[in-house]
């Protein structure tokens, strides 16, 4: 008796890595029970730590007009924005770390798959991860006062744009520990420069202008000027239009260097033959 198959539909082809992908780091995150809960109690205590810091600060800090003078709210859109990108640079980091440890990652790249399919599919449940991080850091804001005002389709872009420009972040950490192969430097400094620099925890003009300057090279000072005048001031793409712009040109510009950059790792190791090393 002969059993016929149904043939896989294009778009079925397409999103099988993906998926596999996205379902084994699912399963292997959520298979830590203990892990979600102590994050979930680490994001309650990180609210709670900004709220009564802010309370101590008062009603109207200087230079967050912007956010009705709130510097909760302020500081919470800068820990959402953190969580997405610690995910994108230290998770993708450790994740092609383990890969070299287990032995998985030479057999990866051996496959049929595209290199950028692999990369791209190595990032999703991180992306998925955060989001449910900045999910939880916004609903326990909203119930401690923060007000939003939201305009979806800038938050949305916002948030996109965000995403990608993190992604080549992770991806130049992530050539970074395919070279070094110990620890996570650049990973490391882009994290702490996009923190110091980017406004995530005081507005950018309490900087020198130097500093200022360097902060405009990274995509989170931007994203952070358009998720907040999205989510809390309810401003919209077009009044957001040179934030948008900025965001744009300095997320792509780090995406396309991170794809470059991963490449080139990935072929130096091959040829060196220490892509299996660790």
């Amino acid at each position: 008796m002969t059993t016929l198959t149904r043939p896989m539909s294009v778009l079925g082809r397409a999103t099988l890595v993906p998926r596999a992908f996205f379902v084994r780091d699912r399963r292997i995150e959520t298979s830590y029970r203990a892990g979600m809960v102590l994050r979930l109690l680490a994001s309650a205590v990180t609210v709670g730590v900004f709220f009564f810091v802010s309370r101590a600060f008062g009603t109207a800090a200087p230079g967050l007009t912007d956010v009705g003078g709130s510097y909760f709210a302020f500081v919470l859109i800068g820990i959402v924005a953190q969580e997405f990108l610690g995910q994108a640079v230290g998770g993708f980091g450790g994740a092609l770390r383990e890969s070299q440890t287990t032995g998985t990652l030479e057999f990866m790249l051996l496959g049929p798959s595209r290199l950028g399919t692999l990369l791209f599919s190595s990032t999703l449940w991180l992306h998925a991860s955060a989001a449910l991080g900045a999910a939880s850091y916004l609903i326990l804001g909203a119930l401690l006062g923060v007000h939003f005002s939201i305009d979806l389709l800038a938050t949305a872009l916002g948030v996109v744009l965000m995403i990608l420009g993190f992604t080549g972040m992770g991806l130049l950490a992530g050539a970074s520990v395919i070279v070094v192969k110990r620890g996570n430097p650049l990973g490391w400094a882009l994290r702490g420069g996009s923190v110091v620099l980017g406004g995530v925890f005081y507005p950018t003009d309490v900087l020198p202008p130097l500093l200022q300057a360097l902060g405009t090279l990274l995509p989170i000072t931007h994203a952070l000027d358009v998720l907040r005048g999205s989510m809390l001031a309810g401003q919209g793409v077009m009044e957001l239009a040179p934030s948008f712009a900025l965001l744009t040109v300095t997320s792509l510009a780090y995406l396309a260097a991170g794809v470059v950059a991963c490449a080139a790792a990935i072929r130096y190791a091959q040829v060196d033959g220490s892509l299996a090393q660790y």
